[in-house]
């Protein structure tokens, strides 16, 4: 089964790497001048899903972000989905049964791939291939991603983490760059 998972992962990759990305207008921001934001990841368990949730709401409430929509990727099965997760109005998900053979999500991701946001933000540490696939085609104005990702070239701002990726550490270096005034 892992041998299989990896020849998909390998195929996928090259899939990817071959999709022209869509044109886009491609707008520079940052939390005070942006309207709407995306926060695409991959679901891990609860406190993770807590955390960006909070995030959301500091935004808000902190920059006054009149939109700030979750999209998460959960790796189960329909009917082992986690009872946090629902679809609501600013927060979806999509699963592994939405994915075709390349891992390329086919349903689920239309309208967040279609709308444009003014900043997507990854973070699923980048190397996650369905988001990939999210974030490629995404009509976001700006998108934000860690450097040394499968991600990283696909993003318009790239934050270099180091060793020490953790959410607290990204979230850090998010509000250090992101949140000055004077870069409009």
């Amino acid at each position: 089964m892992k041998i299989l998972k990896s020849i998909r992962e390998s195929f996928g990759v090259r899939f990817l790497h071959r999709e022209v990305e869509p044109l886009r207008l491609r707008v520079g921001s940052n939390f005070n001048s942006a309207e709407s934001i995306c926060i695409l990841y991959r679901e891990r368990d609860e406190p993770f899903f807590k955390q960006l949730k909070e995030y959301s709401h500091y935004l808000k409430g902190h920059f006054n972000v009149k939109t700030v929509f979750l999209m998460a990727y959960i790796d189960e099965v329909e009917k082992r989905i986690p009872m946090w997760h629902q679809h609501k109005l600013e927060m979806d998900y999509f699963t592994r049964k939405e994915l075709n053979w390349h891992q390329k999500p086919v349903s689920g991701v239309e309208k967040l791939i279609n709308t444009e946001f003014d900043i997507l933000i990854d973070f699923s540490g980048g190397n996650v291939l369905p988001l990939n696939f999210v974030l490629k085609e995404s009509r976001a104005k700006m998108k934000v991603g860690m450097r040394g990702t499968r991600a990283e070239r696909y993003c318009d701002f790239i934050i270099n983490m180091g060793d020490q990726f953790g959410i607290d550490k990204f979230v850090e270096q998010l509000n250090s760059y992101l949140s000055n005034p004077r870069i409009k």
